[in-house]
């Protein structure tokens, strides 16, 4: 077990701004950690491959899509993260020491290595935590942590390869007003054409 939880950065957690800054900063953490930036891919296969998550703004993506269930659910998903990281240290299963220079208004689940940001989330996929310890609506509440559980990875996934990132300066409007401003990145990494009424396929 490696570092400690104190954030100097964070004091103010229960400040309103500060609370979104927290919430922020550990979604960019997340799903940095899913989808990174990937030099290695840029120097094989061309600098296009080398973007990740944060360059497409995923992170805004998923407190968006969080926040549209019934109630908003980004701030308390952001604390079962951190939650989740904690338990993990208790454990002993970090691997790294704590990091709060790249994303410095996140709590500890933030601060983990990579690595260790998918140790502590599988803490959470395997209900390997105190569910009376939960912020609401977790607490006690383990068909509602799986479900968040598998809508991270798939909000991660559709933030980054919809066309999200192509409505530039419009991605937070009302999706009435948001404008395909230009052709998403992701779309060209997988050499995706775009929509189309149909695509001709070879069929025996």
């Amino acid at each position: 077990m490696y570092g400690t939880f104190y954030n100097p950065n964070i004091n103010g957690i229960n400040d309103q701004n500060n609370s979104f800054d927290h919430t922020q900063d550990t979604f960019k953490a997340f799903v940095d950690a899913v989808i990174p930036r990937s030099p290695k891919l840029a120097e094989e296969f061309g600098r296009i491959q080398y973007f990740g998550a944060l360059d497409l703004h995923v992170d805004e993506y998923m407190i968006m899509s969080l926040n549209n269930y019934y109630i908003p659910l980004a701030k308390p998903t952001a604390e079962i993260l951190d939650i989740a990281a904690e338990q993990l240290v208790f454990m002993g299963g970090n691997n790294r020491l704590f990091n709060y220079l790249r994303f410095p208004r996140g709590g500890i689940f933030a601060a983990l290595s990579p690595g260790d940001r998918f140790r502590a989330f599988t803490l959470l996929v395997q209900l390997n935590i105190k569910l009376e310890d939960l912020p609401e609506p977790y607490k006690d509440n383990p068909e509602l942590v799986l479900s968040i559980t598998s809508a991270l990875n798939r909000f991660t996934m559709m933030g980054y390869y919809s066309e999200w990132s192509g409505y530039g300066s419009t991605r937070l409007m009302e999706p009435n007003q948001r404008v395909l401003e230009y052709f998403p990145l992701s779309w060209n990494q997988v050499g995706y054409p775009g929509p189309s009424l149909g695509y001709r396929a070879l069929r025996e």
